[in-house]
């Protein structure tokens, strides 16, 4: 509740603001040897939509894997989640595009991607699909398994947000 309150902190004091019910992420990794992928639902995050600002915190170490030992090496050698737990996505919704600063594995990018917005009763739906580019955050691979992991790696998204009522 407290990270949740966080995050609404950002947002303008209004009956606009919607957290995060639900969040499915999952990311693919298509490279010659090998296809890796891993599911995160642990997002928390808020939308304002009278000022179109949003803010979603990811606990990277949550992305789940089939392979205990792919997950052991995701967290330690290649996004150091002791040292870079969150991914966070902050910006404005414009439209059919969510536009902002991504901060992954200690660096910040810009970041616009294209996204699908349905709004009905209380709820926000959100779904997008974009690619991360591994030496943009300075993730590095090892030439060992270069043909084991993609230099791009597909991101999806499905959250769900609630009105948030202030109790």
């Amino acid at each position: 509740m407290v990270k949740i309150l966080l995050i609404l902190s950002f947002l303008s004091i209004n009956n606009e603001r919607y957290t995060i019910e639900s969040s499915k992420i999952e990311f693919y990794s298509y490279a010659p040897l090998e296809d890796i992928t891993a599911i995160n639902t642990e997002s928390i995050g808020a939308i304002d939509l009278s000022t179109s600002e949003f803010l979603i915190k990811i606990p990277v170490s949550a992305f789940e894997f089939p392979n205990k030992l792919m997950q052991k090496h995701f967290n330690d050698s290649y996004l150091e989640t002791d040292r870079y737990p969150e991914c966070i996505f902050r910006g404005k919704i414009s439209g059919d595009t969510a536009e902002g600063e991504i901060t992954l594995h200690g660096q910040t990018k810009k970041l616009s991607v294209p996204i699908t917005f349905n709004q009905s009763n209380d709820r926000i739906e959100i779904k997008t699909e974009f690619n991360i580019v591994l030496d943009d955050f300075k993730i590095k691979v090892p030439r060992l398994l270069f043909q084991n992991i993609a230099e791009d790696i597909d991101v999806k998204v499905e959250s769900t947000f609630s009105k948030y009522m202030v109790q």
